[in-house]
């Protein structure tokens, strides 16, 4: 049981490494720390940004209107989990329910790009392995 237990952890592990070096190869070093323009990059990956609220390190200006209904659920996210905290599960459930709202409504985004049908799918992977981060520092979680 603990060599399950053991191997469990290493995969989270390797899968974390393998997460951290993509958002690293998708950041540009001179970004600015807050965005004011509606950008569409690397939809089909977990270094996404969409917008100017969805993607790791990636946010809004103060004051900033989203881009459409999809960057407007990034903004929510965002709100959220710097009230809460990173792993906050509550608000990445929330965030993925409200993207999934938006893919259903059927309005195009602002991108011709990154549509939601594909944009909304790297999100909700992306979340899904927020959530799995989350609850890996939960004691309370049963393996």
């Amino acid at each position: 049981m603990i060599w399950r237990r053991i191997s469990f952890i290493c995969f989270l592990i390797i899968i974390h490494i393998i997460v951290t070096i993509q958002i690293a190869e998708s950041s540009d070093a001179s970004q600015v720390r807050c965005s004011s323009r509606c950008v569409a990059e690397n939809c089909n990956s977990i270094g996404i940004r969409y917008g100017k609220y969805c993607g790791v390190g990636w946010t809004g200006c103060p004051g900033e209107k989203p881009c459409d209904d999809l960057d407007a659920c990034c903004q929510i996210h965002d709100d959220c989990v710097e009230k809460k905290g990173m792993t906050n599960v509550k608000c990445h459930e929330k965030f993925k329910r409200c993207i999934k709202k938006v893919q259903k409504s059927g309005k195009p985004g602002f991108s011709n790009d990154c549509p939601y049908d594909t944009a909304v799918p790297t999100m909700q992977q992306g979340m899904d392995m927020a959530i799995l981060f989350s609850q890996f520092g939960n004691s309370k979680l049963e393996l």
